[in-house]
């Protein structure tokens, strides 16, 4: 009889610790979904200025030259830095230009650069150079 009872008990405990542990393993992963469609949601309302496609290398040039001038980190498109490649001034200006934007809270006045620039849900992220 005592083993009977023991038995019982184990089989008991063992049902019970399988039924917890599996809710608590399916209300982790459901909460692990919404998480990941929380972030999926974020990511589509990431927002990034970049040049017009009709600017030109010269007035993008000026917006690189000012936004690097209002204390942004342009260390990364200098020569050999991260964002460095390619070295053209529309890559490079487009980096400093939203990093700006950035800087500045990612206010739409931000990103006009006298008519240059455009807000853009298309992240213009490279494999080397990832935009924040």
């Amino acid at each position: 009889m005592k083993s009977l009872s023991s038995v019982s008990f184990l089989l008991l405990g063992t049902v019970f610790f399988h039924l917890f542990s599996s809710t608590a393993v399916e209300a982790a992963s459901k909460g692990k979904l919404l998480h990941d469609e929380d972030k999926r949601a974020k990511d589509e309302d990431k927002r990034y200025c970049v040049p017009k496609p009709e600017a030109s290398d010269a007035a993008l040039q000026k917006n690189l030259d000012w936004a690097c001038g209002q204390g942004i980190d342009c260390g990364p498109i200098q020569p050999g830095g991260i964002c460095g490649d390619p070295a053209t001034v529309r890559f490079r200006a487009q980096f400093a230009m939203n990093s700006y934007y950035r800087k500045e809270g990612g206010v739409d006045s931000a990103c006009d650069f006298s008519g240059t620039a455009q807000i853009t849900h298309v992240d213009p992220s490279s494999e080397k150079c990832k935009y924040v």
